[in-house]
């Protein structure tokens, strides 16, 4: 329902019976795995380090998956996630 590719994968019915492969080359596992969870669950795992390279990847996936930008989106929750990520690592420096 989040995605608008898997959709159209997994309710067309064509004649086209190619065993087409997928490239997501462009992507980290890391990335890939927000998004299979994003997809599945509409939630980001608590325990994922978010980075600017996997937002960067985000972006392109975004755009790849066709992702129906729901509310909360998954962009601006992975910027969010980031920028409390980084406080608390700046919060903890200034204790020591």
């Amino acid at each position: 329902m989040r995605s608008e590719l898997y959709r159209k994968m997994f309710l067309s019915v064509t004649d086209d019976t190619s065993n087409k492969v997928t490239d997501y080359s462009e992507l980290s596992e890391e990335s890939f795995q927000i998004f299979e969870y994003w997809i599945y669950s509409n939630q980001i795992k608590d325990e994922i380090q978010i980075t600017q390279e996997i937002i960067d990847e985000i972006k392109i996936g975004i755009d790849y998956f066709q992702l129906n930008q729901t509310n909360p989106n998954l962009f601006d929750l992975l910027i969010n996630k980031f920028n409390n990520q980084n406080q608390k690592k700046k919060d903890k420096c200034l204790i020591f």
